[in-house]
């Protein structure tokens, strides 16, 4: 049975704390050995070019001389070791910087970021000390969750993997300073996802530096027999109780728990998606046939009207109109539901589904008896899977000639007024606006704000955010949570209030709206100005606008595809690692879509303001280009 023990976590992480002699005693052994493993070296490298030898600037504003460090350990060793454990971290980065298999199990930047924005679905990062079997214990606690372990080479000092890992993870999205350790384990300690699992005997240096990890902010689960009271652990020893015991901790993500969701029909299955057969009939597609997803009243929830029969030939003229009754389901929401669910059809046997816009298409196997009714007890299980709030859903199924005469003039109707709202839609003319906050879980300094004028950095469908945010729980992935916003949806609707800066996109919702969902971190957003307060970063931007550096000003636009580098000399991997995760003066992502926007960087005077763009971003535009623009 696992017992939490928070021991002298609070925010002083150790200090002052009174250990008994034999406590003290195994620091002191510890320390020693670490000092002589180190005893002639001087530092090495990492895989990182940014950041080399992180530990080391946690504690020391620069790289200290390892002398420097040593003086430190033994000026106050003896007085009171738990003040010292943070130079065991420069000790540590000193010893493992010197060994030949470093770079076997230090990512480098770009691959370090892709792992922190991969961990927001994953419950966080475990590193396993001891002498217990670490496949073992990774079986078990993964039979129940979704860790990642970076174990780090078969030594005692390979906690140096994981440590090495959040320290980096502070400095990108903590915007933490070189030298202020303290901040640093507090960002460790509220935002990183690592936690260490002690299983096994221990050398005293190990458990040394175990002690120098807890200080640093990151919990632990230890045995029973664990000899300090120091830092956020859990007791715990069998390998049930430790599997139990690892998400624990405030910092450890969850997956969001959302009511009991309902399913499609039984006869659907993914299998079926992948069938390959050659057409024999077709149901719709002609001119004479349509397809709506519409907003009207719903006497009977889940019925399915059929109307006529499809003819005998091999084509079938058809009509689908699929009614919600739930408000608002504005023109965003209707076209985004009435385009998603129609891939719910191929998982039909026997059945392909083609939409384009006007009629739904279905191509159907030779030989498949697929019942009329069925194609509209698919679409409104669709709707009710995914947007489970949307709980009153009817569907019509037309063959019949009469009847598609008869609603062909409403449905066009219908389409053509949808498609004038969302053209006409703006930040002005809308009261509520969205927001979206799945890459917080490593990205606590970031929330996405979604406007008609301002749609998602990750090229998501503006529609997928807004109708998820309104109808359902999640954006019904495995998505985790960390304790910000755990038990809330991912997809958010917030109140534009008064308008602060109409050029530069300020609303007091907006920023009332970041401070709220960040914590405080972020307190201010302009949509469309680079300068002081951009729009935060996530990870899954694919394109990021920058203020030039240097003698050519202006603004460059560059996108993920691009090898190169900008006139600054600036690369999309120097621009992804200055701006992922946070709020960055000078640049902001955004998605292709946003390149066509009229609001498109307004406070700068749109597209005259830029003045060099790289290709992919010049074919987007295409002759929409400004003349004089400069191609990478």
């Amino acid at each position: 049975m696992a017992s939490h023990d928070h021991g002298c976590s609070g925010h002083s992480h150790g200090t002052g704390t009174h250990l008994d002699d034999a406590s003290r005693a195994i620091l002191e052994r510890g320390f020693a050995e670490l000092m002589e493993m180190v005893k002639s070296l001087r530092f090495g490298t990492t895989p990182s070019e940014r950041v080399p030898l992180p530990l080391s600037l946690a504690v020391y504003e620069s790289v200290p001389d390892p002398e420097e460090v040593r003086r430190d350990v033994r000026s106050h060793m003896h007085e009171d070791p738990v003040s010292v454990l943070e130079y065991a971290l420069p000790l540590l980065e000193l010893y493992e910087s010197n060994q030949g298999d470093i770079a076997d199990y230090i990512k480098q930047d770009g691959p370090f970021t892709g792992t922190c924005f991969g961990s927001k679905r994953r419950n966080g990062w475990i590193a396993v000390m001891g002498d217990a079997d670490r496949a073992e214990v990774e079986a078990a606690v993964n039979k129940r969750w979704q860790f990642n372990f970076y174990n780090g080479p078969m030594r005692p000092t390979s906690i140096y993997v994981l440590l090495n890992m959040l320290a980096r993870y502070g400095y990108v999205y903590g915007r933490i300073a070189h030298g202020d350790f303290h901040a640093l384990s507090h960002f460790v300690e509220d935002f990183t996802p690592g936690v260490i699992v002690v299983k096994g005997r221990m050398s005293d240096l190990e458990l040394m530096l175990s002690l120098a990890a807890l200080k640093t902010g990151v919990p632990a689960v230890v045995p029973s027999d664990y000899p300090f009271p120091l830092g956020r652990i859990i007791r715990a020893d069998s390998i049930e109780d430790i599997a139990e015991a690892v998400t624990g901790f405030a910092n450890i993500r969850k997956l969001l728990v959302t009511p009991e969701v309902p399913q499609l029909p039984k006869y659907c299955g993914q299998e079926h998606a992948e069938e390959k057969f050659e057409t024999a009939r077709v149901w719709g597609g002609t001119p004479e046939s349509f397809y709506l997803f519409r907003r009207g009243k719903v006497t009977k929830p889940g019925s399915v009207t059929v109307f006529g029969r499809p003819g005998r030939g091999s084509v079938a003229a058809m009509g689908v109109v699929v009614t919600a009754d739930a408000r608002p389901l504005d023109a965003f929401d209707r076209r985004y539901i009435e385009r998603e669910i129609v891939n719910a059809l191929p998982l039909v046997s026997g059945v392909k589904a083609e939409y384009e816009g006007r009629s739904l298409k279905l191509a159907l196997r030779d030989g498949a008896r697929i019942p009329a009714k069925r194609i509209g007890e698919v679409l409104v299980a669709a709707v009710r899977r995914d947007w489970p709030k949307i709980k009153r859903v009817s569907a019509e199924v037309i063959f019949d000639p009469r009847e598609l005469a008869k609603r062909q003039a409403a449905v066009q109707k219908d389409k053509a007024a949808r498609e004038k709202e969302i053209a006409s839609a703006t930040e002005e003319s809308v009261s509520h606006i969205h927001t979206c906050v799945g890459c917080s879980p490593f990205a606590p300094d970031h929330v996405c704000i979604l406007t008609p004028e301002r749609t998602p950095q990750c090229s998501r469908d503006y529609g997928q955010i807004k109708t998820g945010a309104l109808y359902a729980y999640d954006d019904m992935t495995n998505i985790h949570h960390r304790t910000l916003h755990r038990d809330i949806n991912s997809f958010g609707t917030i109140k534009l209030g008064r308008c602060i800066d109409p050029l530069r996109g300020e609303w007091a919702g907006i920023n009332a709206a970041a401070a709220k969902l960040t914590g405080g971190r972020t307190k201010r957003i302009q949509l469309h100005c680079l300068d002081n307060c951009p729009t935060t970063g996530c990870g899954c931007f694919g394109i990021i606008m920058f203020k030039l550096k240097g003698p050519k000003r202006g603004i460059g636009v560059m996108d993920q595809t691009f090898k190169g580098r900008s006139p600054d000399g600036r690369s999309w991997r120097d621009l992804h690692y200055a701006l992922a995760g946070k709020q960055t003066p000078g640049l902001s992502g955004c998605s292709d879509e946003y390149l066509l926007s009229p609001k498109f960087l307004k406070a700068h005077g749109g597209w005259k303001s830029v003045v060099w763009v790289s290709p992919q971003v010049a074919e987007v535009m295409g002759e929409r280009l400004p003349k004089g623009v400069q191609i990478g």
